[in-house]
């Protein structure tokens, strides 16, 4: 037991910051929701995205919607769209629970990891440790410029970090741009 402990905790220590590099096109996604239409990312064109991929079951992950709520409110006027995708294994069954318990201002749906992991650019045999959340900037013109795996220093002031780098794409991103 000891030896499998030590094993997940150096492979964690090994894969924590992993991140993709930006700045990077953000590809197609769509985000499924059940008894609503699914939401494609293309469709956000001309707004900067926060693209939060998530657990249902994750308290990191439910703290985040907290603080990804205040924010959607804060900046929906000035164009920055908040999203959440849910790719935990059970999401289908959890999400509605989750939706009920954390109220999110924001849409939220859910996909398959296997399709998540492409989107991050994890390749599909990699063994990795993938933590959550795991946080995507998208500016207006459809360019990832933020990728932030959990348990990096960004969450360390989720709230801070998130409105830092809103604000600094809201000055850098033309409002006219489209994907």
């Amino acid at each position: 037991m000891r030896t499998a402990l030590l094993s997940f905790l150096a492979a964690a220590a090994l894969f924590t910051g992993w991140a993709a590099e930006t700045p990077r096109p953000a590809p197609p996604f769509t985000i499924m929701r059940t008894n609503l239409p699914p939401l494609a990312l293309n469709q956000y064109k001309g707004k900067v995205v926060a693209l939060a991929f998530i657990y249902t079951t994750c308290p990191h992950c439910q703290r985040l919607t907290g603080v990804l709520n205040q924010v959607a409110k804060d900046y929906a006027a000035q164009g920055v769209q908040v999203l959440e995708c849910a790719f935990n294994d059970d999401a289908v069954a959890t999400l509605p629970g989750f939706i009920g318990r954390f109220n999110p201002q924001f849409p939220i749906g859910y996909s398959n990891r296997p399709t998540v992991l492409s989107y991050l650019q994890y390749p599909p045999d990699d063994s990795r440790l993938l933590y959550v959340p795991h946080l995507l900037f998208i500016d207006r013109a459809g360019t990832i410029r933020g990728d932030y795996p959990g348990e990096g220093p960004f969450f360390k002031d989720p709230d801070g970090n998130i409105r830092k780098e809103l604000d600094q794409m809201l000055k850098t991103s033309p409002a006219t741009a489209s994907r």
